[in-house]
């Protein structure tokens, strides 16, 4: 070819393009001009991979008439523009369909506003400027937005692109980042308890905002490209994460303060525990952040020993009225009495504790007493085929791992007479909090729990509930109860009146609030 002819085309592509393929098409035209403006082939990246004399001088032309056809998605990841996400738009709008998702959007996708990723909400509004300068602008519009407007933020759209801002959005509140091991959408019990609820209502005094984050927001998230500015004033992360060293990296130089919070010694937890190999792939993880933080929340006295005295607080659990209103008191005179647990999928040892007095009472008492005693276990044991005859399984529902949808349906089956507690003593059980106790109260029932921390610090013998060690001892205090309807009642009356008193969801939102303002004095 005539070097300046070649050096011509060069300048004016369409030409090329046009004279091979005989193309005479305004359409192109305002394809490759989309394309070029809103920025979303990197040259550099493409001409490495397509390495052709027509690449060489227009690689988006190149794109539109052959790398959008040949290319599979993995490879145009390489090069396409990383806002696009291509399995996101070839999944939702071209399932049935070979076209090409950057192709189809230039021409059919932009003007039925379909969004470019999960969390684009029309942020691109033209076809003629860099999708990058448009996001961004649309983001800083809907971070400012919720702001103004709310102090407890969990949508993602907000929260995403404001962890990974290098803007500072500044405020008269201070600014917490929530980190939790799961998926915001179905919280468990810890990050429910220990964080969501109390930080929900704290958000009302509109002296904080609260950004939280989940496991199902990870996905979204370049997890090294976080925190580039100074977004958060705390951050807390709940019990662990996967990248605790970068969050600690991230945070070290912008005077960012972090608090762990747990109510478990997780790496006290025993080689027994179903949640032993993941704990302790994450020990050195954990054992860093524990020295790092500047604050540790825990659940009791106990678990505050393990710790630094100087930058340890407890925060107790609590009575959550929103999910569990108290139940009343179940008068039973049948001859049928109904004992019952609820626990996670880590309780096969405690719950084989009293295996041999519940036969012994079932015998007993019909023997004896003509009292049919059944026991119900929802949970508790690890093993999905355990299936023996001195208890009933009743099966968890879906979503158990949902907090708010497993307390209100536990409330709804739990027609129970007595509740248990059983827990073996080692260092980790130890550790643990009361939370059963306050749950079955809540529920009408009487408790009956092991003679171990947590629960031997805040029963009252007798009087709000009972402690039991040997197997003797389980056997006499849960045959008392069972004989005696007028002393199941008295327990109840007590320990209801106790959770009401002591375990306050507003106490425990005082505590927070004075902590975070104390970390940022």
């Amino acid at each position: 070819m005539d070097l300046k002819l070649n050096n011509f085309l060069k300048k004016h592509p369409f030409f090329y393009i046009f004279l091979k393929y005989n193309i005479n098409s305004f359409k192109i035209f305002k394809l490759y001009n989309s394309l070029k403006n809103l920025g979303l082939i990197n040259k550099e990246k493409y001409l490495e991979m397509h390495n052709t004399e027509n690449c060489n001088f227009n690689p988006i032309l190149h794109y539109i008439f052959f790398s959008s056809k040949n290319d599979s998605i993995e490879l145009k990841k390489q090069y396409i523009c990383p806002l696009f996400d291509l399995d996101v738009y070839k999944n939702k709008f071209l399932e049935d369909s070979d076209e090409d998702p950057i192709i189809h959007y230039c021409s059919n996708g932009f003007f039925n506003n379909y969004p470019i990723n999960y969390l684009d909400e029309g942020y691109v509004v033209n076809l003629n400027e860099n999708v990058e300068i448009q996001i961004k602008r649309g983001t800083k519009k809907r971070i400012e937005k919720e702001l103004k407007n709310s102090h407890y933020i969990m949508e993602k759209n907000v929260t995403v692109p404001y962890v990974q801002s290098e803007e500072l959005y500044d405020t008269d509140t201070i600014k917490v980042g929530i980190f939790f091991n799961d998926p915001i959408e179905r919280l468990t019990a810890c990050p429910y308890l220990r964080i969501h609820e109390p930080f929900k209502k704290l958000s009302e005094s509109k002296k904080f905002h609260f950004f939280v984050y989940g496991m199902d927001s990870y996905g979204f998230m370049d997890i090294n490209n976080i925190i580039n500015a100074k977004v958060f004033d705390i951050i807390i992360v709940e019990r662990i994460l996967p990248f605790l060293d970068i969050l600690l990296n991230k945070s070290a130089g912008r005077g960012i303060k972090f608090v762990y919070e747990t109510d478990d010694d997780l790496l006290a937890i025993e080689g027994s525990n179903s949640s032993f190999e993941y704990i302790n792939r994450c020990r050195n993880e954990i054992t860093q952040y524990i020295n790092q933080s500047d604050n540790i929340v825990v659940t009791t006295p106990t678990l505050a020993k393990k710790f630094d005295e100087n930058k340890v607080e407890i925060i107790r659990n609590y009575y959550v009225d929103t999910i569990l209103p108290l139940k009343n008191f179940r008068d039973n005179i049948t001859n049928t009495i109904k004992i019952g647990y609820f626990g996670t999928l880590t309780h096969s040892n405690d719950l084989n504790i009293i295996k041999k007095v519940i036969i012994r009472l079932k015998k007993e008492l019909s023997e004896n007493y003509n009292i049919n005693l059944e026991f119900f276990v929802v949970g508790g044991f690890a093993d999905p085929n355990q299936n023996e005859s001195w208890f009933s399984k009743i099966e968890l529902p879906e979503n158990s791992w949902d907090f708010e949808f497993f307390m209100k349906w536990v409330g709804d089956i739990a027609d129970w007479d007595i509740g248990i507690a059983p827990l073996e003593n080692n260092d980790f059980n130890r550790g643990k909090s009361e939370l059963k106790y306050i749950e079955y109260s809540a529920l009408g029932i009487p408790t009956v729990c092991s003679r171990v921390e947590p629960y031997s610090l805040v029963i009252k013998e007798g009087v709000t509930g009972f402690l039991a060690e040997s197997e003797e001892e389980w056997f006499e205090k849960l045959k008392n109860l069972i004989l005696n309807n007028d002393l199941r009642k008295e327990i109840v009356k007590n320990s209801q009146k106790n959770i009401l008193e002591d375990y306050s969801l507003i106490d425990r939102v005082k505590q927070w609030e004075n902590l975070l303002e104390k970390l940022q004095k």
